[in-house]
């Protein structure tokens, strides 16, 4: 079983939200960048896959908005709740038996 975008077979490793609602999808992490697809929610038409630094996404995770981090990263156990407002973006890929 994998969890996946929506239309893509690339695997997500990691999942990080900011405050605002931005999404940051892990497929692979480097010791400087890493390398998934960006959901922003002021602009969910432009989502794509690129690379973003890792520095800047650990950085984001020590400032504080309004008493709350700005960035944190969503565990794994809570990665079902995000299709309950982003439209099936992200699904759990159940792997098939092949006869």
């Amino acid at each position: 079983m994998k969890w996946v975008i929506k239309d893509y077979d690339t695997p997500i490793i990691e999942v990080w939200e900011s405050f605002n609602g931005d999404l940051y999808f892990v497929a692979e992490k480097h010791p400087d960048y890493c390398f998934g697809f960006v959901r922003l929610y002021n602009m969910p038409d432009c989502a794509e896959w690129g690379d973003f630094p890792t520095f800047e996404a650990q950085s984001l995770v020590y400032k504080k908005t309004l008493g709350h981090p700005a960035l944190w990263k969503v565990t794994q156990q809570n990665w079902s709740n995000i299709n309950s407002y982003e439209q099936q973006l992200f699904n759990k890929e159940v792997a098939k038996n092949v006869a």
